[in-house]
């Protein structure tokens, strides 16, 4: 078994305060986080940064993003904003990265009209990046409606930018959804991992089918994983499940806890 190092997306508790958070994942011995802005429970909007600093420095915890710029692709002065307001907290809270989403609904159809979005945008934001102790992770949504599916894409552009300070998200379940075979393990800051059981095998798949790994799972996790990790990927594998099945469910630690040994014991 190899070691691999776990963290949680705030996902998994989206009404929990900063302090219970901590507390969930020091008791599942994971030392690395995620929070989010686009959810009930806005930690940034809630927590002071240097608060939130000094309260993961006496837990030992580690915040490896802010998820997220959302529309990041879709270039504007509001977007600039936020990206800005989001860089200041994270290097005041001594957050590593921001994640990039892109926009998913469907308006923008022509792949010429996607490039050019991406190099406006990626440009923009790597410019800013530059004044920061902060990373963008570019994270390419597997859906058809996604304005950025593939992650070769992005790679494209990355490549072409000076004073690189973009890298990349692997999520699986996107991933996945998006039949795309290459990796770019090197270009990868940082993995999403969720499951997806069998139950809902040909289906057109949506966030709420995101829940745990486990043997049924049709997302072919522990496939990717191993192969991300062969490739010499040696950062964070962070749990990011979207079911209101499971984030519902009064059992959440247990599950949670046998997800993660799961893992561990496939690896």
């Amino acid at each position: 078994m190899k070691n691999i190092s776990l963290a949680l997306n705030q996902i998994i508790l989206p009404e929990a305060p900063f302090s219970d958070f901590i507390y969930f994942a020091k008791k599942l011995d994971v030392d690395a986080i995620e929070i989010r802005n686009d959810i009930r429970t806005n930690l940034i909007k809630e927590n002071d940064p240097l608060q939130v600093k000094e309260e993961c420095e006496k837990n030992s915890i580690k915040i490896l993003s802010i998820n997220a710029l959302q529309k990041f692709n879709i270039w504007n002065s509001d977007r600039k904003e936020e990206l800005i307001i989001l860089c200041e907290y994270a290097q005041k809270a001594n957050i590593n990265s921001i994640v990039l989403v892109p926009l998913n609904d469907g308006s923008i159809k022509s792949e010429k009209d996607k490039k050019k979005l991406l190099e406006v945008s990626l440009n923009s934001i790597n410019n800013i990046l530059q004044d920061y102790n902060v990373k963008g992770l570019v994270e390419p949504l597997g859906f058809k409606k996604s304005s950025l599916q593939f992650k070769s894409l992005a790679v494209e552009i990355i490549n072409s930018l000076q004073k690189n300070k973009l890298q990349l998200v692997h999520d699986t379940f996107h991933h996945k959804l998006s039949n795309e075979n290459n990796f770019f393990s090197s270009l990868t800051g940082l993995v999403h991992f969720s499951g997806v059981s069998n139950k809902y095998d040909n289906i057109d798949l949506q966030d709420d089918h995101r829940s745990i790994v486990d043997e049924v799972d049709i997302i072919d996790n522990i496939t990717q994983i191993k192969k991300i990790i062969k490739e010499n990927y040696n950062g964070y594998f962070s749990f990011e499940p979207f079911s209101n099945e499971l984030i519902s469910n009064i059992n959440i630690f247990e599950i949670t806890r046998n997800c993660l040994s799961f893992i561990k014991k496939q690896i």
